[in-house]
């Protein structure tokens, strides 16, 4: 009982007292059990926002794991669907293809339904055999056709840009544009060594043994490397190659220290690499596989030779690639001046594209036929002459030949050509280039010691003293700029004159193209010479891109299966050796055979003729006869000056069963003109036996 009682007062007496009182009875202090009360509170809070942190980095896992599976999940669903177009395209391909081979079967089907009503006529005669015959050439012809039509298609889809080469004698341009945005042209203006302009040098610089380029284009003319005197002799820069690919006589053409075909594959190759490095910069494709050249070269040149030269040079990477066209120069300058929206040439138009260039200026005249799609046919014959801008360079060398002496000029592009090209650049970047006829007080004055230092220790003590007294400038004035241009443009009109005299029509609009172009004197007396002629003189934006321009637009309307250039002016005339009847009195007796017959040139289509694309031109023989073709009008014998054997024609005789009195008239050869072409197609009349005949023919 009294243990009892004394635990209820003690527990009585314990918590009857205030709580602080209690807490330090226990042996507690009261401060510590609240801060220790705090730290709980503390540690109860960070271990909420450790369990949120925790939250929320597994919300995120879960998240990106979600986004993960979604997206392997919508691969997997875009490959089902890549699946199932291509599983839809073949179901078309093989639609498509169903439903031609059904239209052959129909066609087979009346046909043979047509020859079955045949066979059951009495009697079958000739025109019969030859209705049957002709349905089911033309039958297969057109099966033929389409098939051709379908590769083309094909081969075009996967064209995604077009590029114009303008390979010129002097200068080099190109232009490109993507199919898909054909309206915007664009012509390079960077090169290396220059910038800001639309073309460059058509110069290489070889190494002392002309195997490997090392400089081209203006860099070829790169001043620092030749300042000093001590120098190293280097080769001379190699240019006007391209010369070598023209009609002209040996002793013409300039004499090259490596072989032409060399020089022009390495220049290619050198621009080439222009060329892919300014695709590569705007579009991400495959050059040999999405890029089609347009490579333009005058009517006389060897498109072969250029077709091995650009595969050497590796711009294809097929010697007889599809993706590699050519077009004329002239052609592509008339196509670009109709594409600049010119509003007076209109269908009837007839009109003159005259390209000034450096070394040469062609002259042709077209006349428009069509404008939706536009095209346009030859009415002369294309005519060049050598009166281009570097003969204005070639008068201010004799100028300076007068002013420094002749054995100077000779020394200095001898041993400092370099120099020698730096005193023609800054005549044609301040004189020739800037020139218009109408300051009288106009002159420059030419600062020898800057540009061609070298040039003093050739010249006499006189001129020297006389040129230090002048602060080494020589004044070109005026009257000497105009003495220097006034023969090459009267050489320039007098050609344009001759064409005029050749056109049997009125000509109204006379179109100006090519660097030379650009000079204003030049325009101004083309325009004061004919503004009473033509009605309109004009000279496009940009003239010395123009042809490059072109190549590009024909290449674009290649792709559209539109074609521009729809006939051409004959540079030869073409014929068959034929055997007659020897007449006496009539023929040369020399020519007698022993047989008494004699071989003449019979000429199907002569020289200046305009011929269209794919016109058919026939000619009779016997067996066997030759195709010739010859620079004259007229022509008399297969053996004359200027007459070239393109090749012989030969077809087996028919059966003796089939019985023809005018065995002269058993074969017959058809000779068509495309548009680089030209295919020959013998025919036995008898047997209707054909046989294709290749010439190999690369201008006509």
């Amino acid at each position: 009982m009294t243990n009892e009682h004394s635990k209820d007062d003690t527990s009585e007496n314990l918590f009857s007292n205030k709580p602080h009182e209690v807490i330090e009875k226990l042996g507690i202090s009261y401060y510590e059990l609240n801060n220790k009360f705090i730290n709980l509170l503390e540690e109860n809070q960070k271990i909420k926002q450790q369990c949120k942190n925790l939250e929320e980095k597994n919300q995120e896992n879960v998240l990106t794991r979600i986004n993960s599976e979604l997206k392997e999940n919508l691969q997997e669903k875009e490959i089902q669907f890549e699946k199932l177009q291509q599983y839809v395209s073949n179901l078309k391909k093989q639609r498509n293809e169903e439903i031609q081979q059904l239209q052959r079967l129909d066609m087979m089907s009346q046909n043979l339904e047509k020859n079955l009503n045949i066979l059951k006529l009495n009697e079958i005669n000739e025109s019969i055999i030859k209705d049957f015959k002709e349905n089911n050439e033309d039958f297969l012809s057109s099966l033929l056709k389409k098939e051709n039509e379908s590769e083309k298609s094909q081969f075009y889809s996967n064209i995604k840009v077009v590029v114009g080469l303008d390979f010129g004698t002097t200068h080099s341009g190109f232009s490109y544009c993507h199919v898909a945005d054909k309206q915007n042209i664009c012509s390079n203006k960077v090169w290396p060594g220059e910038v800001d302009r639309f073309k460059t040098n058509t110069i290489l610089q070889y190494d002392n043994k002309y195997n490997n380029v090392l400089f081209w284009g203006a860099a070829g003319f790169a001043k620092k490397r030749y300042r000093k005197i001590n120098k190293p002799k280097m080769n001379k820069p190699v240019k006007s190659f391209k010369l070598h690919l023209d009609n002209l006589k040996e002793h013409l053409k300039p004499k090259l220290p490596v072989d032409y075909k060399k020089a022009i594959t390495d220049y290619l190759r050198e621009i080439g690499k222009v060329i892919k490095h300014t695709i590569a910069t705007q579009w991400n494709i495959n050059y040999f596989e999405n890029v089609l050249l347009v490579l333009t070269i005058p009517p006389e040149y060897s498109e072969e030779v250029m077709k091995r030269c650009a595969y050497n040079a590796n711009l294809i990477n097929n010697q007889n690639s599809e993706k590699l066209q050519f077009i004329t120069e002239s052609e592509a300058a008339a196509i670009s001046c109709m594409e600049n929206g010119l509003q007076f040439l209109k269908i009837g138009t007839t009109f003159m594209v005259i390209d000034c260039g450096g070394d040469t200026v062609d002259l042709i005249t077209h006349k428009l036929i069509g404008n939706s799609p536009l095209r346009l046919s030859k009415v002369t014959e294309h005519v060049r002459e050598f009166c281009g801008s570097t003969f204005i360079d070639n008068e201010f060398i004799n100028f300076l030949r007068e002013r420094l002496s002749t054995r100077a000029i000779d020394l200095l592009m001898e041993y400092n050509y370099g120099q020698f090209q730096c005193l023609i650049r800054e005549f044609c970047k301040n004189v020739k280039e800037t020139f218009t006829g109408d300051n009288r007080e106009f002159n420059y004055d030419l600062d020898i010691e800057d540009n061609a230092p070298s040039l003093f220790q050739y010249i006499n003590k006189e001129t020297r003293e006389i040129m230090e007294e002048n602060e080494f400038l020589i004044n070109i004035q005026y009257n000497d700029i105009k003495l220097m241009f006034d023969p090459i443009i009267e050489k320039i009109l007098h050609l344009i004159r001759m064409q005029f005299n050749i056109i049997q029509e009125s000509c109204l609009t006379m179109l100006l193209v090519g660097g030379f172009c650009e000079n204003k004197y030049l325009q101004n007396r083309i325009k004061q010479e004919f503004q009473d002629i033509v009605k309109f003189i004009e000279v496009p934006t940009q003239p010395i891109a123009a042809i490059s321009r072109g190549a590009v637009v024909y290449g674009m309307n290649n792709l559209e299966n539109e074609s521009f250039i729809l006939s051409k002016i004959l540079k030869y005339t073409y014929g068959t050796k034929l055997c007659m009847d020897w007449k006496e009195g009539v023929d040369p007796p020399h020519r007698r055979t022993t047989e008494g017959k004699i071989y003449k040139f019979s000429p199907f289509v002569k020289k200046g003729t305009e011929i269209f694309f794919n016109q058919v031109f026939s000619v009779s023989f016997l067996n066997q006869t030759e195709l010739h073709r010859t620079t004259e009008y007229n022509a008399e014998y297969c053996d004359e000056p200027g007459m070239i054997l393109l090749g012989m024609c030969y077809i087996d005789p028919p059966d003796v069963h089939f019985g023809c009195d005018s065995c002269d008239r058993l074969v017959t050869l058809e000779i068509s003109f495309g548009k680089m072409e030209i295919t020959a197609i013998a025919r036995n009349n008898m047997t209707g036996r054909e046989f294709e005949v290749s010439f190999c023919l690369e201008d006509y």
